[in-house]
């Protein structure tokens, strides 16, 4: 290990600047957009970061994690107590408020916080016009799920995974919190910390940042376009975490904040008017378990109709009498002709045949018995999380795996 202050260390290296139209369009794939940052564009600015600057006098920028539709994330060393944290630097708009409003609310009614990522502190930035940023600071954990990356992953750790992230849920629903967000995106492998290395060596670990000034938008103070970090299989971890809290809520407060996850983990009944519930949490934890299992979503979306029609090709037509309530263009009445069966050539047990065939007919009927409870187009039939925790078929793959 290197120890992070060192007189080698250059103070001036905080990655490296695109150099050609090449590199810009391989950057452009892997940032948020730059009008993002323009207020004159959208309501949900974003504030513009430069690596090497420090943030409320105490956290230095130094490479970038991520972004998503309110926020960027930020890989920052705290020059007070010395070790790396993860800053999320909200848009303008309510976001902020509402996460750290249902965090706190998680700190003091959550039995089991251990693998939720929770902030630690909270400040803002101010920008030229007077208006404010909050930015959460957090421990850093890993990466998220990617189709990609589970290809390295065993599925014993897969599996462990899909366990650990179910008592999560569990937790939260036991403190009547629903998550409304559950996707790839927001559940994070653990990481090994790299507190004791020095910026070059983390650099060498992580992937130098590739950098370019934000083009086009007037900015008062100078902000970058970041590509976010590579971490490398040796330094994550089985620990399995989840986060973002921007949606969640309790269940019995009257407002909600407006949003869906994405289309994928998006449960049908949810895409038609019903109530935020438990269930809905349900559906989308099967997703990503899904995806740990198969290691593919498990509802396709090039079909005519995107989701909902890989939903009804796998399950069968949706309820006729949801008929005119769904809430996305591009609807079609073919979902709910009760007439349809599932195909049997995209049904659950053949996308197991297809994704698993390393798999023996007993696991296969263990895990199609774990899906089909929760793809249910009903959300009152669909089991609660700690219903599927003492489920025989679930209990029965974690033993098979060693989880």
């Amino acid at each position: 290990m290197v120890n992070t202050e060192t007189s080698s260390e250059d103070p001036t290296d905080f990655g490296d600047f695109v150099k050609d139209e090449d590199e810009e369009l391989d950057l452009e794939e892997l940032v948020e957009p730059w009008h993002r940052y323009d207020p004159q564009d959208n309501h949900y600015v974003l504030y513009p970061i430069r690596l090497g600057e420090v943030l409320n006098e105490r956290y230095r920028v130094e490479h970038k994690l991520g972004f998503g539709g309110g926020s960027t994330v930020w890989m920052a060393f705290d020059l007070q107590d010395k070790k790396d944290v993860a800053l999320k630097v909200m848009a303008l708009g309510k976001w902020g408020n509402n996460e750290t409003r249902i965090q706190d609310g998680i700190i003091k009614s959550v039995q089991n916080t251990s693998r939720l990522v929770i902030y630690t502190e909270t400040f803002f930035l101010r920008r030229d016009d007077e208006s404010e940023h909050r930015v959460l600071v957090f421990p850093v954990k890993g990466p998220s799920i990617s189709t990609l990356s589970l290809k390295s992953i065993p599925v014993a750790s897969r599996m462990s995974a899909a366990r650990q992230l179910l008592e999560t849920v569990a937790s939260l629903h036991e403190a009547g919190i629903i998550h409304r967000d559950l996707n790839a995106g927001n559940c994070l492998w653990g990481m090994a910390p790299l507190d004791s290395l020095s910026r070059s060596a983390k650099y060498q670990s992580l992937g130098r940042p590739l950098k370019q000034t934000i083009p086009f938008v007037n900015l008062w103070k100078e902000g970058e376009l970041v590509s976010p970090v590579k971490v490398p299989d040796d330094l994550r971890t089985d620990e399995f975490y989840l986060c973002d809290f921007g949606l969640a809520k309790k269940i019995d407060d009257p407002t909600t904040q407006r949003g869906y996850p994405p289309m994928h983990y998006c449960s049908p009944d949810r895409l038609h008017k019903q109530e935020p519930s438990f269930a809905c949490d349900m559906w989308s934890y099967m997703v990503v378990f899904s995806m740990l299992y198969l290691r593919f979503p498990p509802f396709p979306t090039f079909l005519e109709g995107g989701v909902v029609s890989g939903m009804v090709e796998c399950l069968g037509p949706l309820p006729a009498h949801w008929k005119g309530l769904y809430t996305h263009p591009g609807g079609l009445d073919s979902w709910y002709d009760q007439s349809q069966t599932p195909d049997p050539k995209y049904d659950l047990a053949a996308k197991l045949a297809y994704f698993r065939p390393d798999t023996d007919p007993v696991e296969r009927q263990l895990v199609h018995s774990i899906m089909s409870k929760v793809f249910v187009y009903d959300p009152e039939k669909r089991p609660t999380a700690n219903e599927l925790l003492r489920d025989p078929s679930f209990r029965a793959i974690m033993d098979r795996y060693g989880c």
